[in-house]
């Protein structure tokens, strides 16, 4: 029988030049792919930015709801629809209702609560501080107005005209949508006045002073 000897297996590498072209195809792909994974992070945190704004309006919206049912569908005249916190610090009856029972529940509500609890959230119903005859009971309970901020520096959201946006409606003291009596401007709440309640503030400004509401109006990130 013919001996033959065993070809010796092929345990050639790769060249230098090899690795060098893989290296930069790698390098290519990651210039591809970095800043579309950045932009997909980006997109997701900005939709659970929306998403808990969202759960924050509907959680207070439930709440004024159970609050309407509790009274009847009649609240008392010039006061705060939320009994307890008749802070009348401004000249148009808004109210801070932070730690009350009310802004507990909402937080609660929307699990956005301790660390999640947001740098500043305060919305608007129709007024029931010397209201108008255009301002029904059923305005008093429904949400118009919100403003949103989850962070310290965060953008901004706003929640007005039934559509959520980071197009500040109070900006440069602009009368566009609300006058400075917080009457509505346009749409289908046209010549109803609201009235603000604020459930969360860390921003270190006094609601019931000028300075927290030059401030709301100059809100820009």
């Amino acid at each position: 029988m013919e001996y033959r000897k065993p070809s010796k297996m092929n345990n050639k590498g790769f060249t230098l030049v090899e690795l060098i072209v893989v290296l930069v195809i790698l390098a290519i792909l990651a210039a591809l792919l970095v800043p579309a994974l950045l932009g997909y992070i980006d997109r997701a945190r900005k939709q659970q930015y929306i998403l808990n704004a969202k759960n924050l309006m509907t959680a207070t919206q439930a709440e004024l709801v159970e609050l309407y049912a509790k009274s009847g569908g009649n609240p008392a005249v010039d006061k705060s629809i939320i009994q307890g916190y008749n802070y009348f610090g401004t000249k148009n009856g808004d109210c801070d209702i932070i730690n009350s029972d009310f802004a507990k529940k909402v937080l609660e509500t929307a699990d956005l609560t301790g660390e999640n609890e947001p740098y500043c959230y305060m919305f608007a119903v129709g007024s029931n501080y010397k209201t108008t005859a255009k301002v029904t009971n059923y305005d008093k309970y429904t949400v118009y107005y919100a403003l949103y901020i989850e962070k310290e520096g965060a953008k901004a959201l706003y929640y007005y005209n039934g559509d959520w946006s980071d197009d500040n409606p109070r900006k440069n003291n602009s009368s566009d949508i609300f006058t400075e009596y917080n009457v509505v401007n346009v749409g289908s709440w046209k010549g109803k006045k609201v009235q603000y309640y604020l459930i969360t503030n860390h921003s270190g400004k006094n609601f019931k002073t000028a300075d927290f509401w030059d401030w709301v109006k100059e809100v820009k990130k």
